[in-house]
């Protein structure tokens, strides 16, 4: 039921102008049932654990407060350093990697969109407010350089906060505040070993606040034994203007792709947000969906973070119509104005189930949330509508309507369990003789393989040398039958050959010997002979006399006695 009291305003809380101007640039009124209830007692310091519905302004509700309590702790500070002529600017680098607050959120998405809003709301104030969100699936290095000096207010993951810490990248032994969101999430499986570690790291003595859409008993046990007698605030009776029509359809498992494609086809949803239980069903019915002419983006944890962020700023913005995702949507993710989600495949926990609808009928809009199941989530869905504490009534579409009995699911080969103790020996020893076998025969193989090529090439080099012997006594023949063809020679004394009568009609030349009394016969002179005077034979040059060693060549000769 609504609350009857008459609503307070934001001015009521006594915020600073900073914070109240972006109150009101951010197109706040009045604030809503857990805003209300939440703000005075985080102002006041008291632990806090909040039970709201998602849409119902509880990242507000912290927000607000948490900056409104840094504004004046760091207005104090300023003073004081200004007090001792210390630069205000330079505050940060002496906080030696310090925290003030930290809020634990379970998804990459929420700590995005958490710092954002606190960006927001921050804006302009005085002295300025440093907000980070540090996350996995990225680098650490570029967020151990931007932690230098501490800051304000710090958003993370839980395994991401321990890795900065190990590295000593943080110190968390002065965190006045720790917020954790989504608290019924982080308090399973391994999220729940990280949050011990965590809080044996922060000092005993701090403020608490946890915020949850639901209540599962592991919640009680981390009160008890964490939060210092907390402000409990229950407004599931108070806040009643989630209004979320809730649909549910039965189909077969083989038929859900094509009841999936004609609710998208007969609506007229702006955007819809459908919601698998696997990442790699996700990847799948995008595929199926193009194939029928409908796109659609997949967002889950096994694609890399600026691809997840691009995928929901996307969404966010109206780019993409039909956003698959797992349940990294499910938690705390602020989509205005979602008309319509689906479960494609319910989520394990009943408690998903709330956090999954909770995408739409936010802030006082209607929204629809429809559930196809099929006969092996009959049973699941019971659970979850008991957790829930409603009933709804099974729909079906014409010509896709689920049979009354289980269709015979497709059969899968199921992967052979691996053998244990000196059974599993056992096989291994035969694996190993099976594979020493082939590599045996293998090696046989290439040695008659090698030996063929070996006996091959032998022949090829015999069947050569046999070519090259017949060329070879072919031209020998061939030159004795051109030998036998040609006609005798004469002998050496008759007739001479027509070559050697040629040669012996050509005169011959020779140099006549200068005579010595002759001094001016210098010059050669060439005499020719017929073959009549062939008996006569040339005169020998008369060598030049060689020069005593005493004489130049170039000495005069001295004239005789008698001698003019």
């Amino acid at each position: 039921m609504n609350k009857e009291s008459q609503k307070s305003d934001f001015a009521s809380f006594s915020f600073s102008s900073k914070i109240f101007s972006a109150i009101q640039a951010a197109g706040y009124k009045e604030p809503t049932d857990v805003q209300e209830e939440a703000i005075p007692a985080i102002l006041e310091g008291k632990d806090v654990l909040a039970r709201a519905e998602t849409g119902s302004g509880k990242t507000a509700a912290f927000v607000l407060p948490l900056l409104e309590g840094i504004i004046r702790r760091n207005i104090k500070l300023a003073a004081i350093m200004s007090k001792k002529g210390q630069n205000t600017d330079n505050r940060h680098f002496n906080k030696k990697n310090v925290v003030d607050v930290v809020v634990l959120v379970p998804t990459r998405e929420l700590a995005i969109q958490i710092r954002e809003e606190f960006d927001r709301f921050s804006e302009g104030a005085e002295p300025s407010i440093k907000c980070l969100s540090v996350y996995g699936g990225v680098k650490i290095n570029p967020q151990m350089l931007a932690l230098r000096g501490g800051a304000d207010v710090l958003i993370s993951t839980p395994g991401r906060l321990l890795d900065l810490e190990r590295n000593n990248a943080i110190l968390l032994h002065q965190v006045r505040t720790l917020v954790v969101d989504e608290v019924d999430r982080l308090m399973k499986g391994d999220f729940q070993e990280e949050i011990d570690a965590i809080f044996k790291l922060m000092p005993s003595k701090r403020q608490n606040l946890m915020f949850t859409a639901t209540f599962p008993p592991s919640i009680r046990k981390l009160v008890r034994k964490v939060m210092n007698e907390p402000e409990i605030i229950n407004v599931d009776d108070l806040y009643d203007d989630v209004d979320i029509n809730q649909r549910v359809f039965t189909v077969n498992h083989d038929k859900k792709n094509d009841l999936l494609a004609h609710l998208l086809k007969e609506n007229d949803w702006k955007q819809v947000l459908v919601f698998c239980s696997a990442k790699r069903s996700c990847d799948n019915l995008v595929r199926k969906l193009e194939k029928r002419d409908i796109t659609a983006v997949a967002m889950h944890g096994n694609l890399q973070q600026n691809a997840r962020a691009r995928a929901l700023a996307d969404f966010k913005a109206g780019k993409t119509r039909v956003l698959i995702a797992t349940d990294v949507a499910g938690r705390g993710i602020d989509i205005g104005q979602l008309p319509c989600v689906i479960n494609y495949e319910l989520p394990r926990s009943p408690n998903d189930y709330t956090h999954r609808i909770g995408r739409t009928g936010r802030a006082g809009e209607q929204g629809t949330a429809i559930s196809l199941i099929s006969h092996n989530e009959y049973q699941h869905f019971v659970v979850i509508e008991k957790r829930a504490g409603v009933r709804l009534e099974r729909e079906q579409i014409k010509g896709l309507e689920a049979d009354k009995n289980a269709p015979e699911a497709p059969k899968r080969t199921q992967p052979k369990k691996k053998a244990k103790g000196k059974k599993r020996k056992v096989l291994i020893d035969k694996k190993e003789a099976s594979n020493k076998q082939k590599l045996e025969k293998k090696q046989e193989q290439d040695k008659q393989e090698s030996k063929a090529r070996k006996e091959k090439f032998r022949e090829k080099a015999i069947h050569e040398r046999n070519v090259e012997k017949e060329k070879r006594a072919s031209d020998k023949d061939k030159a004795e039958s051109r030998d036998s063809a040609k006609p005798a020679s004469s002998s050496f004394y008759g007739k001479a050959p027509k070559v050697e009568q040629e040669k012996a009609e050509k005169p011959t030349y020779y140099s006549k010997p200068a005579s010595p009394k002759d001094s001016t016969a210098t010059k050669s002179e060439r005499v020719s002979f017929d073959d009549t005077s062939s008996n006569k034979t040339a005169p020998k040059k008369k060598p030049a006399e060689k020069p005593s060693s005493g004489a130049s060549l170039y000495t005069r000769k001295l004239p005789k006695d008698g001698d003019e």
